[in-house]
């Protein structure tokens, strides 16, 4: 179902995901789970600019026991529950203003609307609320850091035609330090003409 928390109009660089980044989705929750260390199967998932919902797809599918996704576009939370993920939590809100509970999930994962977050410091912190004690956070974009090399050649095409000159500039050493200042263990991985990932255990303690 669908939880209307405040009707904004999204500026969501990818409104329509392509032929091209589809098969991406599987390699995502790879990523997830050697970056977080922790099995998608039987964890509680948030998925922060979810879209129509085909990331929502793949976590349901590899396993999650049970699925959240937060957009800012009541469009694209409508086009997830027609086609896709009926069985999904989606919440309608601002990553800065979220209406969950906190200590909740066991992973939060976004890709692609990091770039967009207005207030980061707000984001961040809201993200360390929802999460439980040991829960992992993995926010960037890109491809993926375990695609097939074809994969993402292809992505990279339809991208580079269609999508990217949309996607504002992030500064990356700024959310790690962002993430380090807010709380807990924090790294970025990356590789080139892939993307990051920052990967952030809010909860636990650096050595």
């Amino acid at each position: 179902m669908i939880t209307d928390w405040k009707n904004e109009k999204a500026e969501h660089f990818e409104a329509h995901a392509n032929d091209a980044l589809l098969p991406l989705y599987r390699w995502f929750v790879r990523d997830i789970e050697q970056l977080s260390g922790k099995p998608v199967s039987g964890s509680s998932i948030l998925d922060i600019g979810c879209g129509p919902g085909f990331m929502l797809k793949a976590l349901l599918d590899a396993g999650a026991s049970d699925v959240t996704g937060v957009d800012l576009s009541a469009s694209m939370l409508q086009a997830a529950v027609r086609s896709r993920v009926r069985e999904a939590l989606l919440v309608q809100a601002d990553v800065a203003r979220l209406p969950l509970m906190p200590a909740a999930f066991d992973i939060v994962f976004s890709r692609g609307s990091i770039f967009f977050w207005r207030d980061l410091e707000q984001s961040f912190l809201n993200i360390a609320s929802c999460l439980k004690p040991e829960g992992t956070a993995v926010l960037g974009g890109g491809y993926g850091l375990s695609s097939p090399q074809e994969l993402v050649d292809a992505a990279r095409r339809d991208h580079s035609s269609n999508h990217s000159s949309g996607i504002p500039r992030i500064d990356i050493d700024h959310l790690l330090a962002l993430a380090k200042r807010t709380g807990g263990v924090a790294e970025i991985k990356s590789a080139p003409r892939r993307g990051f990932w920052l990967v952030w255990q809010p909860g636990k303690l650096s050595r």
